[in-house]
C-alpha cells in the first residue's frame, strides 16, 4: 500500500516535473520566436541631396567655413585649396572621396557665405531628376537653349543653361563640336548627344 502510494506520488511529480519542463520549453520557444520576429531597424540614410533649396546640409545661410563643412561632410575628405581667377587668388573648399572631387564649395565676395556649389558627382542624388551624363536632349526640347549661354574661362567649350524652371541651378554640358573654339552655342542637333558633367547650385537671390 505504502509502495502504490510512494508510486502515485512518483507519477505525480514526474507529471508536474513535465508540465514544468513543457512550459519553460514553450516559453524559450516564444523566446526565440520573438526573437527572430523581432524587425531589423532600416538602414540609416546617408544620402546627400541636391534640391533648389540647398546641397545637403548647405543652404542659403551656411557660412564658408572650413571647420562647418567637415562636420558636415564627415564621411568624405574636406581640404581648402587657393585657385586662382585671372590671377587673383580665390578660396575654395573641396570635398572628395579617394581621387573623385564631389562638391566645390566657392566663397562670396566677403569670404564669409557661399558664392555656389559645383556638383562634379553622383554622390550627390539630383532631386531634379537629372543625374551626371544625362544627355541634353532628356532634359530639353529640340531647339530649346534660350537659357543656355557659352561657358567662358574654366568652363570655355562648355554650355551652361538653367535648370528648368529653376534659375538659381545651372546645368553645365559638355560634348564634341568642331567649332567649340567659336564661343557660340552648338546648333540644336549637335546639343542633343551632349551630357550633362557638373551642376552648380547658387543660393536663391
Amino acid at each position: 500500500m505504502q509502495q502504490s502510494k510512494l508510486a502515485q506520488g512518483c507519477s505525480s511529480l514526474n507529471k508536474i516535473a513535465f508540465v514544468g519542463f513543457l512550459v519553460l520549453a514553450l516559453s524559450s520557444c516564444d523566446t526565440d520566436k520573438s526573437k527572430e520576429e523581432a524587425p531589423t531597424p532600416p538602414p540609416q540614410d546617408t544620402s546627400i541631396i541636391l534640391s533648389p533649396d540647398g546641397i545637403g546640409p548647405i543652404n542659403a545661410t551656411t557660412s564658408f567655413n572650413m571647420h562647418q563643412m567637415t562636420l558636415a561632410f564627415n564621411q568624405y575628405s574636406v581640404v581648402e585649396e587657393i585657385n586662382y581667377q585671372e590671377g587673383n587668388p580665390l578660396p575654395a573648399i573641396r570635398v572628395s572621396e579617394g581621387v573623385n572631387t564631389i562638391l566645390n564649395i566657392i566663397p562670396d565676395a566677403s569670404q564669409q557665405g557661399i558664392y555656389s556649389v559645383i556638383v562634379e558627382d553622383n554622390a550627390i542624388n539630383n532631386s531634379l531628376g537629372h543625374p551626371l551624363g544625362t544627355l541634353y536632349s532628356d532634359v530639353y526640347s529640340y531647339g530649346q537653349n534660350e537659357q543656355c549661354q557659352p561657358g567662358a574661362e574654366d568652363l570655355a567649350g562648355k554650355l551652361l543653361c538653367y535648370a528648368p524652371k529653376h534659375p538659381n541651378i545651372l546645368y553645365v554640358f559638355n560634348g564634341k563640336w568642331d567649332n567649340a573654339a567659336t564661343a557660340k552655342a552648338p546648333p540644336a542637333d549637335v546639343l542633343q548627344a551632349w551630357a550633362l558633367e557638373s551642376i552648380i547650385w547658387r543660393p536663391k537671390s
